[in-house]
C-alpha cells in the first residue's frame, strides 16, 4: 500500500491513541481545576476567563460578521453596573441580577445594531468607540449608580464567598457558553452570519436578510458582555466606574479586539485561549519579576530595563507583549492562535494528527486580513 493511499484509508483510533487523548483530557481538567484551590490566584483566573467571554462576545461581530467594534468596554461596564445595582437596591438573588444585566445589554446592543445598519467599516469603528467612550463617561458616573461615587459593594452567598467557588462559577459560564457559540456557528444562523463578512450583497441576492441577522449578531454579543460584566462585579464585589473609564476604559476596548486577531478572527478555541493568556499576563510577569535573578537579567536588557524603577511595572510589559504578538499575527500568522491549535485540537476529537489541516471550513478558515476596515 502506497503513502497516499495509507492516507486516503479511514482513520480509526487504537487502544494507545484513546489512552493518550485520555491522558490529554485529563491533563487539561487538572490544570483548569488547580486554582479552585487557590485563593489569590483563583481571582486572577476569574478575570482571565471573563476576558475569555469577551472574547467570544466580539468575536460574534469581528470573527463571524467582519464588523469592527471599539466599545465593547461599555457593555462589560453596563453588566457590571446593572448587576451590582439590582442586588445593592433590590436584594434579588445574583442570579435575577445577572439575567437583568443581560437583558439590560442585550436591548443596548440592539439599539446600537440599529444605527450601525447602514455603516460598515471605518465609520462603524468611530460609532462604537464613540458609544463605549460616551457611557462610561456618562451613564457609568453618575451617583445614583456609584453610591455617590464611593462606589456599589455587594457581597456573593456564602456558598459562594470564596474565591474558588466563584472562579468555578465563571468557569461554567465560559464552557456553556463555548458550546452555545459552536451550536450557533454549525447552524443555519451561523452559515447566514458568515456569509455576511464575506460580501453582504450576495447573502442579499442567497436570500439572507441582511438587517436582521447584523441585529442579531449585535445582541448576542451584547448578551455575552452583559454576562461577563456581572460575572467581573461578583468578582471583586465592587462595581467601579473607574475601571470602564478612560483610560482604562479605552485600554480594555483595544485589548479586547487585540484578543481576537491574535487567537484568530473566527476561531472561539483561538480567542478563548488569548484571552485566558491576556487575563493571566500580569500576574505571570509579576511572579516572574519576584525572582531576583530575572529582574536583574532584565534590568541589563536595552529597552526592557526602562519599563522598571524600584517599582515592578508589568502592566506596561504586558502592553508590549501585546503589541508584538499582534504584529507576529498580522505579518506572520494571519490565522492567529486559532491556526496553531487546530490540529492538536482534531487530534483531542479523534481524527488524525496533521500540522496542515486541508479540510478546515467554517470559522476556523476566516483570516483576519478580510475584516472590512
Amino acid at each position: 500500500m502506497t503513502a497516499v493511499a495509507a492516507h486516503a484509508a479511514p482513520f480509526r483510533l487504537t487502544g494507545s491513541g484513546v489512552a493518550a487523548r485520555g491522558l490529554a483530557y485529563v491533563g487539561l481538567a487538572v490544570v483548569l481545576f488547580l486554582p479552585w484551590f487557590t485563593t489569590d490566584f483563583s481571582k486572577t483566573c476569574s478575570l482571565a476567563v471573563i476576558y475569555a467571554l469577551m472574547g467570544l462576545s466580539l468575536n460574534i461581530v469581528v470573527g463571524y460578521t467582519g464588523q469592527l467594534s471599539l466599545g465593547h468596554q461599555g457593555f462589560l461596564g453596563l453588566g457590571a453596573l446593572v448587576t451590582a445595582n439590582v442586588v445593592f437596591k433590590t436584594g434579588l438573588p445574583i442570579w435575577l441580577a445577572m439575567a437583568a444585566a443581560v437583558l439590560a445589554t442585550t436591548l443596548v446592543a440592539l439599539a446600537l445594531g440599529l444605527v450601525a445598519l447602514r455603516i460598515t467599516g471605518l465609520y462603524l469603528s468611530l460609532i462604537t468607540l464613540v458609544f463605549g467612550s460616551a457611557i462610561t463617561s456618562s451613564l457609568f458616573a453618575l451617583a445614583t449608580f456609584t453610591d455617590n461615587n464611593s462606589g456599589v459593594k455587594i457581597t456573593r452567598p456564602s456558598y459562594l464567598s470564596g474565591n474558588g467557588d466563584w472562579y468555578l462559577v465563571c468557569l461554567a459560564v465560559l464552557l456553556v457558553v463555548f458550546y452555545l457559540d459552536y451550536r450557533l456557528t454549525i447552524s443555519k444562523i451561523g452559515r447566514a452570519l458568515l456569509a455576511l463578512k464575506e460580501n453582504e450583497r450576495v447573502a442579499e441576492a442567497f436570500g439572507i436578510g441582511v438587517t436582521s441577522y447584523k441585529l442579531l449578531a449585535f445582541a448576542l454579543s451584547g448578551a455575552i458582555a452583559g454576562l461577563a460584566g456581572g460575572l467581573y462585579t461578583f468578582r471583586g464585589e465592587l462595581y467601579s466606574e473607574k475601571d470602564f473609564q478612560d483610560p482604562n476604559g479605552f485600554t480594555l476596548a483595544l485589548l479586547f479586539v487585540v484578543m481576537c486577531v491574535v487567537g484568530g478572527l473566527g476561531n472561539r478555541l483561538g480567542v478563548v485561549v488569548a484571552g485566558l493568556f491576556f487575563g493571566l499576563i500580569n500576574e505571570m510577569l509579576d511572579g516572574l519579576l519576584y525572582l531576583h535573578w530575572v529582574r536583574d537579567v532584565v534590568k541589563h536588557i536595552p529597552v526592557l530595563n526602562g519599563y522598571y524603577d524600584s517599582d515592578v511595572k508589568a502592566s506596561y510589559l504586558a502592553s508590549l507583549i501585546g503589541a508584538l504578538l499582534l504584529l507576529q499575527t498580522l505579518i506572520f500568522n494571519p490565522g492567529g492562535l486559532g491556526a496553531s491549535l487546530r490540529p492538536v485540537a482534531r487530534w483531542m476529537t479523534g481524527h488524525r494528527f496533521e500540522l496542515h489541516d486541508t479540510t478546515a471550513s467554517g470559522p476556523a478558515a476566516v483570516e483576519g486580513s478580510s475584516v472590512r476596515a
